[in-house]
């Protein structure tokens, strides 16, 4: 996991983009906090979509046909 991180932190740099990634092994939400004071707080982390009955139907590799599990997602702006 840390190696796709740096390869995509690489990516983001080529961009001027400057990502810097903490991880806590004992906590389970997921938090992106942007420099200009917004955080966007994931329940679930990235894994909220339903795996499929099976791999050779519609829609097991298009995530946009993927039905979702419930996940809550908060954002707001810390002043």
């Amino acid at each position: 996991m840390h190696d796709k991180l740096g390869e995509l932190k690489q990516s983001l740099l080529e961009l001027d983009i400057v990502l810097d990634v903490k991880l806590n092994p004992n906590l389970h939400d997921r938090e992106i906090r942007l420099d200009n004071g917004w955080v966007i707080k994931i329940g679930r982390g990235l894994d909220f979509y339903q795996k499929p009955n099976s791999w050779f139907k519609i829609g097991a590799s298009d995530l946009s046909l993927r039905k979702c599990l419930e996940t809550k997602v908060d954002i707001f702006k810390v002043f």
